[in-house]
């Protein structure tokens, strides 16, 4: 039986005190898992760090949400791994659905959404760097798919830079 077993019996125990919900357990769960993926990427071991990543992407999503900005950091670590193992489909996904979520909770001039951009573009970088080796493991669909993700986001990215500018010009000539 593992320590957190034993907690959760003994909470369950307490005469007069309710007893934790199981979102509430598996979003302790999901912050150990996520700070153990952190510790493995730290050392750069980059399997391990995603395989605790995706155990906490899984207890985040059922506790907090698909949506939560929580899952949308995951998602970019997880990501971030991925391109370091080379598995660049699977990276871009992850990275996608991260910039998704962070630029719908927490609009497009916010540092996680630069964040998950300046990833997404070392991601199609390392794409072309392995395409001019002729590396194999990256397909030309793969890079194209790339190419039209960062294509958009940088027109969402000046589309939303132009909205703030021009806000701002208002607020001074008014």
């Amino acid at each position: 039986m593992t320590l957190q077993n034993v907690l959760k019996r003994a909470v369950a125990c307490v005469p007069g005190k309710p007893s934790p919900s199981a979102e509430v357990w598996d979003g302790a769960d999901g912050r150990i898992f996520y700070q153990r993926g952190a510790d493995h990427a730290k050392k750069e071991e980059w399997r391990e760090a995603t395989i605790m990543y995706n155990r906490a992407l899984k207890l985040q999503r059922h506790a907090l949400g698909e949506n939560h900005v929580d899952c949308a950091r995951t998602l970019n670590d997880v990501g971030v791994a991925l391109t370091h193992l080379g598995e660049s489909y699977s990276a871009m996904v992850s990275l996608e659905e991260a910039l998704w979520i962070r630029q719908k909770a927490l609009g497009d001039g916010h540092p996680d959404v630069a964040e998950t951009t300046c990833n997404l573009w070392s991601l199609l970088e390392q794409q072309r760097e392995s395409e001019k080796a002729g590396d194999s493991s990256a397909t030309q669909e793969q890079i194209e798919k790339l190419r039209k993700s960062i294509s958009m986001l940088a027109k969402s990215t000046e589309q939303s830079t132009r909205q703030i500018s021009a806000s701002s010009k208002n607020a001074r000539s008014a």
